[in-house]
């Protein structure tokens, strides 16, 4: 039972990573975000604004079935992982909660008459003009 439950857990956990990363990607290079040609591109009747929704909410899967499998092997990590040393895994853990927490906490601000440098995803994207993309000026 156990066995058969670890499998589903790896199997939903694989085909979360695989729609978020599909989603992420259909976001990136298919379905371009504002108004340098993004606007009113669907995918199987999905613009880019409810594509975004069902990667948040994949991803939210995905963290919840990453917590079940680290619950459900900690012994394993305890033993193999931090080699007998709880501390090792108490450091792990509390790095990545860092890192996670960092991110929540940044400051957010709105950028005001920014001139001069814009990305132009498309031709990133599409191979062209691949010096202005990597600098990042029009």
């Amino acid at each position: 039972m156990r066995i058969t439950f670890r499998r589903i857990l790896n199997l939903l956990l694989y085909l979360s990573f695989c729609v978020m990363v599909g989603t992420g990607l259909l976001m990136a290079c298919r379905l371009i975000p504002g108004s340098r040609g993004g606007q009113g591109l669907e995918v199987l009747g999905w613009n880019r604004h409810e594509w975004g929704a069902l990667h948040t909410w994949v991803s939210y899967v995905f963290i919840t079935l990453v917590a079940a499998h680290l619950a459900i092997n900690w012994a394993w990590l305890t033993k193999v992982a931090a080699k007998g040393h709880a501390w090792h895994l108490g450091a792990g853990l509390l790095a990545g909660g860092l890192i996670i927490g960092t991110f929540l906490l940044l400051p957010i601000t709105k950028r005001q008459g920014e001139t001069g440098k814009t990305r132009d995803n498309l031709s990133c994207l599409t191979g062209k003009r691949i010096h202005s993309c990597v600098i990042g000026i029009k």
